[in-house]
């Protein structure tokens, strides 16, 4: 039973890495293009070499107001 179940294991390890092999791929010099053009395109709050110094009400880190309470 133990070599059994040992074997059901491998199998299903051997078929998982089949399905990754299978998987598209891309390669690294397009991988890398494709993450500059990202990076060039979205703002990042923490690079402000590149960006500059970002308005607070512009940062998603910073707690935004709420709306204001009426009071009935």
């Amino acid at each position: 039973m133990p070599n059994e179940m040992r074997l059901q294991r491998q199998l299903e390890h051997n078929k998982r890495l089949r399905e990754q092999y299978e998987l598209e791929r891309i390669p690294v010099s397009q991988a890398s293009t494709l993450l500059i053009k990202y990076c060039m395109s979205n703002r990042d709050v923490f690079v402000t070499q590149v960006w500059g110094e970002m308005d607070k009400s512009e940062d998603p880190f910073m707690a935004q107001p709420k709306g204001c309470c009426t009071l009935m």
